[in-house]
């Protein structure tokens, strides 16, 4: 499929399908969005499979280009560097769907699949050439198993005085408020303006990350949003100091859980760490609601570990068909591996 008007009309089933597997970048506003914000349509390559006539499973695939082999990856991969996977309802299904991937006769990369997932298995079995598995970039997560005032007993006495500290901090300037909207799809642009005003007023700014130096980023996360809203499950915080945001985080509560992706503070105001007083408010606010985990999302960080976490293992499935491409493009990317190591 290569059409963004035949993608958009697979939504209700395309959603029934995904919602066993309980991640949001399998959602179909996550993968519409991808497609219009950052590849064009030539470059879509989504495979479904239908049994009786109803969608069983998809692979969310594009055709990019990499040292002049063009190979097949996963939406968004690329430029979100979040976890991702394939669409299935049975395993039986799963190993029509990899087969149909396969006799692209292309090179194949699938970044950031859960650790647990049949794909890797299933993908050795039925790829010819040259498989490779090799592990991802973890993410955290913090469980949700007991009430607020439980876990943070399970802080450092440390850690609930550098809260403290920071909040009086915040105090010290004026009255501090966190701000919680669920906005209509009509409401988002505005809310994610501010947004994006907040992360670009310190570090990501600098070095060049931050969503308004990254138009087509941009447009994703705000396309995103915008379908998201319509499901009623995005999320936009503020922390105010006098009603002026000091940080702010975008999240999206699916299967139950907390999805972190993309936050920022106002650096004028680090004194009293104001990412980490957000940060601390919203996971309160998940531990009351007895969501089932925060999910942090992105990768591991060491400030992340400030708090009791448990680890989402990721891997990276590769596959080279026995043809002249499939060397070539093995062989590339072996080289691209070793240039990347050297220059770490």
């Amino acid at each position: 499929m290569r059409s963004r008007r035949a993608l958009e009309g697979l939504a209700a089933e395309w959603d029934a399908l995904a919602a066993a597997h309980e991640l949001p970048m399998l959602s179909h506003a996550w993968v519409l969005s991808c497609a219009e914000s950052l590849y064009t349509e030539e470059e879509l390559h989504i495979i479904t499979v239908r049994v009786s006539g109803m969608l069983a499973g998809v692979a969310p695939l594009v055709a990019k280009d990499r040292a002049g082999i063009r190979h097949l990856e996963l939406i968004g991969a690329s430029f979100l560097y979040e976890p991702s996977g394939l669409l299935f309802d049975t395993d039986t299904t799963l190993d029509v769907l990899l087969r149909a991937i396969v006799n692209a006769r292309r090179p194949i990369a699938l970044a950031r699949i859960p650790s647990q997932s049949p794909i890797g298995s299933r993908l050795r079995s039925v790829a010819r050439g040259v498989t490779l598995v090799k592990s991802g970039v973890d993410t955290l997560a913090v469980p949700i198993s007991s009430g607020w005032s439980e876990f943070m007993a399970r802080l450092s006495s440390r850690q609930r005085y550098d809260l403290r500290r920071a909040r009086r901090r915040a105090e010290e300037s004026g009255r501090v408020a966190v701000r919680i909207r669920s906005p209509r799809p009509e409401e988002v642009a505005e809310l994610f303006g501010e947004f994006v005003r907040v992360e670009s007023s310190g570090w990501k700014a600098r070095n060049g990350s931050s969503l308004a130096q990254h138009d087509a980023l941009r447009r994703f996360f705000l396309n995103y949003a915008t379908r998201a809203a319509g499901a009623g499950i995005v999320r936009f915080r503020f922390l105010d100091v006098d009603d002026r945001p000091v940080a702010a985080q975008l999240s999206v509560e699916y299967a139950d859980r907390l999805w972190v992706l993309k936050v920022g503070y106002d650096e004028a105001w680090s004194r009293c760490s104001p990412g980490w007083l957000l940060l601390a408010e919203i996971m309160r606010d998940a531990f009351e609601r007895k969501l089932k985990s925060y999910e942090f999302l992105g990768s591991d960080e060491p400030w992340l570990h400030r708090w009791p976490t448990e680890e989402r293992e990721f891997s990276t499935l590769a596959s080279y068909p026995p043809t002249l491409l499939g060397v070539y493009g093995l062989a590339a990317d072996m080289v691209g591996r070793v240039q990347a190591r050297i220059a770490r």
